[in-house]
């Protein structure tokens, strides 16, 4: 796991600091926001605070959390020059954490391992990971990608979407995932129809490319599935996402 760099913890009704809990099993919500450049720039922080303070209304906590919050914390906690980090929001009823981490780069020849797993309450990102953790422990970040499958349906990665593609056509799975704000982004930007579909995990072979986008990995090519003998064929959608995404850091 990357090393947290700046971690602060606050109560939730009067922002007061606390010793630092990174909430992990707590019933509650989180979001991960890439920060990029030397201001620093929150990429697709509007979004993140959409999603975030909708969902924090679901889970029952009072707590909106602002732009202004988050550029007062990095200016007032940290004092690194250049950015490519990756800032991680959670909140509790009663608790608020941030964390601040080195964003790491995918390897190039980045592989995947399949696991049987659903996550609890997928449509939400949510605070239930510790079983997740305890699967990433076992891998190297850098290099791989945990993807969750539950009655032989493909769901989604440990820390990403996945987008398969064929024949110049785009899936993502129809259900049980949590649609990220990085896929919706770059799913706007394709000029191809992207459909909902079961995506069985004995039909990998009918795919050319495997992609994996989110806010920490911004968007990656499978390089192949050993297991399943599956290598990719193609990089044509992933040259054309990872050049949309590069443009969003520079906006």
């Amino acid at each position: 796991m990357e090393k947290i760099l700046l971690k602060k913890s606050f109560r939730v009704k009067d922002l007061k600091k606390i010793n630092f809990n990174p909430l992990w099993g707590y019933k509650g919500i989180f979001t991960t926001i890439r920060l990029f450049g030397k201001k620093p720039k929150l990429i697709l922080v509007k979004e993140h605070l959409k999603k975030f303070n909708r969902d924090t209304g679901r889970f029952g906590i009072n707590y909106k959390l602002s732009k202004k919050f988050l550029l007062n914390f990095i200016n007032n906690n940290s004092k690194i020059k250049n950015y490519d980090h990756l800032l991680r929001v959670a909140v509790s009823k009663n608790i608020l954490s941030v964390s601040l981490r080195k964003r790491n780069n995918a390897d190039k020849l980045f592989k995947a391992k399949f696991y049987r797993y659903q996550r609890i309450l997928p449509s939400f990102k949510n605070l239930q990971y510790k079983k997740i953790i305890s699967l990433q422990k076992k891998i190297n970040l850098k290099k791989e990608e945990i993807i969750f499958y539950s009655k032989n349906k493909i769901l989604e990665g440990s820390t990403t979407n996945i987008i398969f593609v064929r024949d110049n056509k785009l899936f993502i799975p129809k259900k049980s995932y949590y649609y990220g704000i990085t896929l919706k982004y770059l799913i706007k930007k394709l000029p191809y129809k992207v459909q909902k579909k079961d995506i069985n995990i004995k039909n990998l072979n009918e795919f050319t490319e495997l992609l994996l986008v989110g806010s920490g990995k911004g968007v990656v090519s499978i390089s192949s599935i050993q297991k399943f003998n599956w290598y990719r064929s193609s990089m044509k959608i992933y040259n054309f996402l990872s050049k949309k995404y590069s443009k969003l850091l520079e906006e």
